[in-house]
C-alpha cells in the first residue's frame, strides 16, 4: 500500500502539484471517493474544483492508483 501512495505523490509532483498540499489534496480525494466508489475522473475533477481544488486535474490512472490506496486502507 505505502508503493501505492508514493506513487501516487510522485504523480501528483509531476503533475505540478505543490508537495506542501499533497496531503489536503488526497483527503478531499479520499472523501470523493469513499462516497462514491464507481467515480470517473470528469466527475472526481467536477467535485475536486467544488471543494477549490482548481490547479490539478485527477487523471484516470492517478484516480485508480488512489481508488487501490482506499482499497487497500480499508482491508
Amino acid at each position: 500500500m505505502e508503493d501505492l501512495k508514493l506513487l501516487l505523490i510522485d504523480r501528483l509532483k509531476s503533475q505540478g502539484m505543490d508537495p506542501s498540499l499533497i496531503s489536503s489534496f488526497l483527503k478531499a480525494l479520499t472523501s470523493i471517493i469513499s462516497s462514491e466508489s464507481d467515480i470517473v475522473p470528469a466527475q472526481a475533477n467536477l467535485k475536486l474544483h467544488a471543494l477549490g481544488w482548481n490547479e490539478i486535474a485527477i487523471d484516470y490512472h492517478s484516480l485508480q492508483i488512489a481508488i487501490a490506496c482506499l482499497d487497500a486502507d480499508t482491508k
